[in-house]
C-alpha cells in the first residue's frame, strides 16, 4: 500500500489514514492490509453516528435493497429483501420483509412493511429471534397521502410514543432538498435524513439516504432510527421504481403526486 502520512518509526498499530475511525497496521515500512476491528458506538443504528443507505440497483427494479456505510464510505452492512414475491404491481400494497445483515454477514434485525391501500402503514422491528421491538406506524391519513408526498409517523415500543418525523415521498423530484428531523417526544430533534441524488447508470433515479445521529439513544431507539431512514428509501423505490418505469418517466416532469 501507498505510504500516506506516515507515523513514527517502528511496527504498531495506527489510525488508518484512509478511514479514522479504525485502526491499520504500520510494519515500520509501510502499511499493511491489516485492520483492526472497530468496536461499536454504543448508542447508534449499527454503530455508527453517521450512517448512508446506498439504494443498489437490482433485476428489474421490484424489490429494494441497500448497502450500509459509514460517512467515509466502509460498508458495515445491508439490508436486503426477505421472501418477497413481488410484481411490479402488487408491491404497493403487499406486506414486505427485509433484513438487515451485519459486517460479519449475520442477521441483526428484521424489518416488516406492512402496507395495504386502505390501511395505515407501518414497518415493524424485530430481533433476529424475531422478537418485536417497536414499530413505525403512520399517523397521518390516507387522503394526505395522496394530495401530499408525506407520511407522518411515530416511532413506537410497546405502547411508548418515542419519536416523530415525516418520511418524504418525492422521487420524481431528484434535485430536492430532502433533509427530514426526527424529533424526541422531548422536542429536540435526536437525528435528521438528508437524500442525494446519485446517477446509477439507470434510466431509474437512484438516492443515498445519511442518517446522522445527534446523540446516542438508548434501546430500541438506535434500531428504529435505522428502520425511519430505510422508509425514505423504501417509499421512494416503491413511487419511482418498476420494470416498466424507464418507459413510464421518459420526457415526464413534475413529481408522483404531481404529474405533468
Amino acid at each position: 500500500m501507498e505510504n500516506e502520512s506516515v507515523p513514527s518509526p517502528g511496527p504498531g498499530w495506527f489510525t488508518d489514514p484512509w478511514d479514522p475511525r479504525q485502526l491499520r497496521y504500520f510494519d515500520g515500512h509501510q502499511w499493511t492490509d491489516g485492520v483492526a476491528p472497530t468496536t461499536p458506538t454504543a448508542g447508534f443504528p449499527i454503530g455508527e453516528p453517521v450512517l448512508v443507505l446506498r439504494a443498489i440497483p437490482c433485476g428489474r427494479d421490484v424489490d429494494v435493497s441497500c448497502a450500509l456505510e459509514t460517512a467515509t464510505g466502509h460498508q458495515v452492512g445491508l439490508i436486503r429483501p426477505r421472501g418477497n414475491r413481488l410484481s411490479g404491481i402488487d408491491r404497493e400494497i403487499a406486506d414486505l420483509g427485509y433484513e438487515v445483515v451485519g459486517a460479519t454477514g449475520a442477521g441483526v434485525l428484521f424489518f416488516t412493511r406492512l402496507g395495504g391501500l386502505a390501511r395505515k402503514h407501518s414497518i415493524v422491528v424485530s430481533d433476529p429471534a424475531g422478537r418485536t421491538l417497536g414499530r413505525i406506524r403512520q399517523t397521518s391519513s390516507v387522503w394526505r397521502q395522496i394530495r401530499t408526498p408525506r407520511l407522518a409517523v411515530t416511532l413506537e415500543a410497546g405502547d411508548r410514543e418515542l419519536a416523530t418525523t415525516e418520511i418524504c415521498i418525492d422521487p420524481r423530484d431528484r434535485f430536492a432538498a430532502v433533509c427530514q428531523p426526527i424529533h424526541s417526544t422531548a422536542g429536540p430533534a435526536i437525528a435528521t435524513v438528508e437524500r442525494r441524488w446519485r446517477y446509477a447508470g439507470t434510466s431509474n433515479d437512484f438516492f443515498d439516504y445519511t442518517l446522522t445521529c445527534t446523540q446516542p439513544t438508548g434501546h430500541p431507539l438506535p434500531e428504529l432510527l435505522l428502520a425511519t431512514a430505510f422508509a425514505h428509501c423504501l417509499y421512494d423505490r416503491l413511487a419511482v421504481g418498476g420494470p416498466l418505469e424507464t418507459y413510464q418517466s421518459f420526457g415526464r416532469g413534475g413529481t408522483w403526486h404531481d404529474a405533468r
